[in-house]
């Protein structure tokens, strides 16, 4: 193989590596997708309540922010299980990337745009759990408010698990996006806090970064498969 031809398998080689963290796209695509039906079960919840209360003639927007909603034990369920489900999920999608195109790892980040430590992510994720915590104990006046708390607590806890398993930062960041809703959610059991009508302004901006995600998913696997297929063209020839 002449020298033009390694030096652009191992430019290619190097962008595959790039490109190969978080299932190659497909992964982040899995956490927008998780934000979004999360995203559909709270609006369908939401509104629900809102056509059937006295209040309806009032406006969405504000029967959400006059009425002390709390979420229905399915839906807590929903949010608690999100993270789990979306780990298990980039695990899988990750090890089908690497068993049908091959595994390449890089000593570059997969995004030169995420930058920081890589503890950021679930520092934060730990941060708001606590937070949350602290104001569920602080403002609650009924057992019910506790239902959330354990949800809070397990999500809390399994940080420790994907932040530990995972440096790329790319796969945190997802992990980041489908964590912190739920936890807002779980937190909104209490009708003594402002949690429950904060949830609309939360999930709405999360709907900025859930499309970032699918698109973000879309383009980076489509980026992916341009390599393989470079990849796939250049043939050894002898010198």
């Amino acid at each position: 193989m002449n020298r033009e031809r390694l030096t652009r398998l191992e430019d290619l080689t190097r962008r595959y590596a790039r490109y190969r963290p978080c299932g190659a796209g497909l992964g982040v695509m899995w956490g927008g997708l998780l934000l979004a039906m999360l995203s559909a079960l709270f609006a369908y919840w939401a509104l629900a309540a809102y056509a059937h209360t006295p209040a309806a003639t009032a406006g969405v927007w504000r029967f959400l922010r006059s009425s002390p909603l709390v979420p229905p034990g399915w839906l807590l369920i929903a949010a608690a299980v999100t993270p789990f489900v979306a780990w298990a999920g980039l695990r899988g999608i990750q090890g089908w990337v690497d068993v049908h195109f091959g595994a390449v790892e890089g000593n570059e980040p997969c995004d030169a745009r995420l930058r920081g430590p890589h503890w950021m992510a679930p520092f934060l994720v730990v941060l708001v759990a606590t937070l949350l915590c602290g104001i569920i104990l602080w403002d609650a006046a009924a057992g019910s408010a506790f239902r959330g708390l354990a949800g809070i607590l397990a999500i809390g806890g399994w940080t420790f698990v994907w932040g530990r398993a995972s440096r790329d930062r790319l796969t945190q960041m997802v992990m980041l996006a489908v964590s912190v809703p739920p936890l807002y959610v779980l937190a909104s059991t209490d009708t003594e806090s402002k949690l429950a009508a904060g949830n609309v302004v939360i999930f709405a901006a999360y709907l900025l970064l859930m499309t970032w995600l699918l698109v973000k998913g879309a383009t980076r696997f489509s980026g992916f498969l341009q390599v393989r297929r470079d990849l796939a063209a250049i043939q050894p020839v002898d010198e």
